[in-house]
Parts: structure tokens; C-alpha cells; sequence
């Protein structure tokens, strides 16, 4: 590359493929450790609270499990969040109430996921402390985001 301004146009075929398969790769990696940071996340804390599972595949089966499932009701969350949240005044009910909407869709979630998958096994305990934990770390993100937004 001999100039600031050098193209992809401008490669021949050899250097054409060998950014793209960079960039590919790069892209890989990223979402390889993000993906495998969550999981495993989700894999610790699950085995700090003694959860059992059969094999490693039936933990991965949950997991994405309860993020499709879990995906899929936090849309319907947000809505009746957004509905219950309109008229009330009051940091404290606003915070209750939000809390109690999000931490029952994500239960309902986290509880259906290991119901389908039978190589799992979770406590009705551990389902409901790791839900208020994924829901402080969350409110935790959100209001972080909202500082270096300056809201």
C-alpha cells in the first residue's frame, strides 16, 4: 500500500482476498469471545449455585434456549413496561414496577428453558437469585450507558 488513499478498488485479486479473509477472521474472533464470555458467565454462575447438567451440550442447548425464549419475551416485557410505567410517579414504584415485570418474564424464561431441556437441572431458588442478578447487572449497564450519554 503506497498511499494514504489506496483503494479497495485499486488491489489486484491476491490483496482483495486477503483483507477481506482479515477482516473476517477479526470479525470471528470478536464475536467468538463474546459469545464464549456469556456462556461461560452463565456456566460459572450456574455452577457456583450447583446446578447439575448431564453434558456440556445440554448447557449449550439452554442457554441458547433461554436466549431465544428470553429475547422473545423481553419484547413483550418492554411493552407492558412501557403500558404499567406511564402514570406513575415516584422513583421507587417506578423502579418496583419494572423490576417486577422484567424479573417475571426473565423468570418465566430462565424456568421454561430448563424445563425443555431434561439435561438440566435448576432450583426454583437459584432460577429466581439469578434473574434479580441479570436484571441489577442490566439496570447497571442501562445506567451506565445513560451517564456517558449525559441523560
Amino acid at each position: 500500500m503506497k498511499s494514504k488513499n489506496y483503494s479497495f478498488k485499486e488491489m489486484n485479486l491476491f490483496e482483495r482476498v486477503i483483507a477481506v479473509s482479515a477482516i473476517t477472521l477479526l470479525i470471528i474472533v470478536c464475536v467468538s469471545i463474546i459469545i464464549g464470555s456469556i456462556f461461560f458467565g452463565i456456566a460459572g454462575f450456574l455452577k457456583l449455585f450447583g446446578v447439575r447438567y448431564e453434558s456440556f451440550s445440554s448447557l449449550l442447548l439452554f442457554v441458547l434456549l433461554y436466549f431465544i425464549i428470553g429475547f422473545i419475551l423481553d419484547l413483550i416485557a418492554m411493552v407492558f413496561i412501557r403500558v404499567a410505567t406511564q402514570n406513575i410517579t415516584g422513583k421507587t414504584k417506578l423502579f418496583l414496577t419494572r423490576m417486577i415485570i422484567d424479573c417475571t418474564f426473565s423468570w418465566v424464561a430462565f424456568h421454561v428453558a430448563d424445563e425443555i431441556i431434561s439435561g438440566i437441572s435448576i432450583q426454583l431458588t437459584t432460577e429466581i437469585i439469578a434473574v434479580l442478578f441479570f436484571h441489577l447487572v442490566g439496570m447497571a449497564f442501562e445506567e451506565k450507558e445513560k451517564k456517558e450519554q449525559g441523560e
